[in-house]
Order: structure tokens, then C-alpha cells, then sequence
């Protein structure tokens, strides 16, 4: 376990931790793809400071693998390295501080996809399986991983093709008002008013009264 006592830590000066820890705290997966296995012990160096009632870890943890190969499937040895490690803990004045998982993330994180034996490996040939780091054969490998054809149709050539433009809304046409008639006879809209006004009673005409006649004796 990778364990710091916070009590041994003196004011403004760092708290130099170095050791070994068994690699067996990683928990490798025996089936894991490729196969990885521990080669050895976890070597860390590692700087401890009191900010405070705070402390701050830093330094670095590295780790023999035994692995493959993923080109050739050589049995390797690589070795995981993580140089920038920084742990936070708050509140643990006069407390003992176990590293342990912080030191396993970090290290687990560093571990890549695959390894090679090296940056140029050769892989094996294809169809003989012969380590082409190690010996040539005769092999024609261009019948077995021919040179693409440029003429051949490119199964991208169907997503060039697709016109992926946002269709615009189509434009809302407003309706047309009906063309008015000029040479109809009448509006039948004042008809209807015409209509709906009471019809006016005739009113008898004033008769005259009569002139009288002068009497001859008034004459």
C-alpha cells in the first residue's frame, strides 16, 4: 500500500516518498486482448506538501507489462510510465492518506489500445505467416493484398452523391381575389339592401279646395 502520514510532513517542506509496490494491485484481466500480465513491480517517486490542512501529491509511477506484439505477435516487455501525477486531498491534517487507487487509475489510464516491438515492425507475411523481422520469404503478396484499383467504383461515391442541402419552405401564395364584373346590370348586394327597407305608403294627394263661385249679389 502507498500510504502517507501527514503528521511527518513539516511546514514548507516537501515530503520525498519513493518505494515499490506489487503490481498485483492492477487486477489485470487474465483474458484481457492482447494478453497483458505483470512484469515486474510498481517503482514510484513521489513529492508530498501541506497546503494548509491540505495536501498535495506529486511525481511519478511506472510498471513493467508483458505483452504481444500486434503486428508480428512477438512476445514483448513494455513498461507503462506515468510522469505528471497530481493528487488533491483536502481536510487531512495530521491523517495517514492512502495513494493506492489514485497510483492504479493513473497508471491503468497510461496503458495503450496495443504495443509494438517496435515503430518499424514488419508484421508477418500474410500468406505464409512468416516474421518478416526475422527472415524474408517468396511469397507474392501483391495476389494477396492487391493495389486498389482507381477505375473500381469507391463505396463513397454513393455519400457524394446524396445532397444533404436543407430544403427551403416552400413560399405561401396568397390568394387571388375574384375580378370584379363592371358590365353586370345590377350589384345583387343592392338588391338585397333595396330589400330589406320597408316600402314607403303612398300618401293620397292633396285635393284643392274648391274656388267658390261669386254670387251675383256680391257682384
Amino acid at each position: 500500500m502507498i500510504k502517507i502520514n501527514t503528521s511527518h510532513i513539516l511546514p514548507d517542506t516537501p515530503y520525498l516518498l519513493d518505494g515499490t509496490e506489487s503490481a498485483e494491485i492492477l487486477e489485470l484481466p487474465p483474458d484481457a486482448d492482447p494478453p497483458l500480465a505483470p512484469a515486474g513491480d510498481i517503482t514510484y517517486h513521489l513529492s508530498a506538501v501541506m497546503a494548509g490542512a491540505d495536501l498535495i501529491v506529486t511525481g511519478k509511477a511506472s510498471v513493467p507489462l508483458a505483452t504481444v506484439c500486434a503486428r508480428c505477435l512477438d512476445d514483448i516487455r513494455v513498461t507503462i510510465e506515468v510522469k505528471d501525477l497530481c493528487f488533491h486531498f483536502e481536510k487531512v491534517r495530521d491523517l495517514e492518506v492512502d495513494l493506492t487507487d489514485d497510483v492504479r487509475e493513473e497508471l491503468l489510464l497510461a496503458v495503450p489500445a496495443c504495443f509494438y516491438c517496435s515503430p518499424d515492425c514488419k508484421g508477418i507475411c500474410p500468406m505464409c505467416g512468416t516474421n518478416l523481422n526475422h527472415a524474408s520469404c517468396s511469397c507474392d503478396r501483391s495476389q494477396a493484398d492487391p493495389e486498389p484499383d482507381d477505375a473500381a467504383p469507391s463505396p463513397w461515391d454513393q455519400l457524394d452523391a446524396l445532397n444533404l442541402a436543407p430544403e427551403k419552405p416552400a413560399e405561401k401564395k396568397s390568394a387571388k381575389k375574384p375580378a370584379s364584373k363592371s358590365s353586370s346590370p345590377a350589384k345583387p348586394a343592392a338588391k338585397k339592401a333595396d330589400a330589406k327597407k320597408p316600402a314607403e305608403a303612398k300618401k293620397p294627394a292633396a285635393k284643392k279646395p274648391a274656388a267658390k263661385k261669386k254670387s251675383k249679389k256680391q257682384e
